[in-house]
């Protein structure tokens, strides 16, 4: 059998990360491949992110001529930072320049939501707070309320894939709300689909990654429903 046989994912990173690549081949399903482009990511605000996105055009041009079935543009903040509407831009971008099918991270995430009935969200980053800002500001945009939310104040990308499940857990547990029905950490950057249906136990409620919702979200849009085992998203 050739590689790719049930789907082909192309997949788009900053390129300082090591966990987008890392879990999205670790959980992809038998006969998916995943096809990784990175692009230079040099600050984590509003200027930094917006840059980033200004290099996925690229990026996905070369993803293109390997044939993939969806394109998804691997960051959170990176396809927010501009507001409501920025990551359908980007996924117009991309399909318009490349003919395949095209997704982002926020957008997947959007579809998660919808997918279990999301209404009052807490959410954890290792971002600033001017991004966390534009994030909360983009989810209520989206229909979400959300009740907390508090980050790392990482200004470094490569301060990322240096994150600790532990230290999210303990945020997250901080912030916790009774009235939250889901729970999000963001950022590809972070490494925590291990830790998924551990904190769902924990914590009594959906928990959500940026990688995971990514991975979910493109096998989807392809077709494909496996259940990888990675929380009770990957149930529905």
């Amino acid at each position: 059998m050739y590689c790719g046989w049930r789907g082909k994912i192309g997949l788009i990173m900053p390129h300082c990360g090591t966990n987008p690549e890392h879990e999205f081949h670790q959980y992809a399903p038998e006969g998916v491949t995943v096809m990784t482009q990175k692009v230079l990511f040099e600050r984590v605000d509003p200027k930094g992110l917006k840059e980033m996105g200004d290099r996925v055009d690229e990026a996905a041009k070369l993803l293109a001529d390997c044939d993939p079935d969806i394109i998804i543009f691997g960051c959170t903040s990176g396809s927010l930072i501009q507001g409501i509407g920025y990551d359908q831009e980007i996924i117009k971008r991309i399909e318009d320049k490349c003919g395949v099918k095209a997704l982002t991270t926020t957008s997947a995430l959007i579809m998660g939501l919808q997918a279990l009935g999301s209404k009052r969200l807490v959410v954890t980053t290792p971002y600033i707070d001017a991004v966390n800002e534009i994030e909360k500001k983009f989810l209520e945009d989206s229909g979400f309320e959300v009740l907390a939310i508090k980050g790392l104040q990482n200004l470094d990308p490569t301060l990322m894939p240096k994150v600790t499940l532990n230290t999210m857990y303990k945020m997250t547990k901080e912030i916790l709300d009774p009235r939250a029905d889901t729970i999000f950490i963001s950022c590809t950057g972070l490494g925590m689909a291990h830790g998924i249906n551990m904190m769902e136990k924990d914590f009594g409620r959906p928990v959500l990654t940026s990688n995971q919702v990514s991975l979910w979200g493109a096998l989807r849009s392809i077709s494909i429903h496996d259940d990888v085992g990675l929380g009770k998203l990957f149930t529905l």
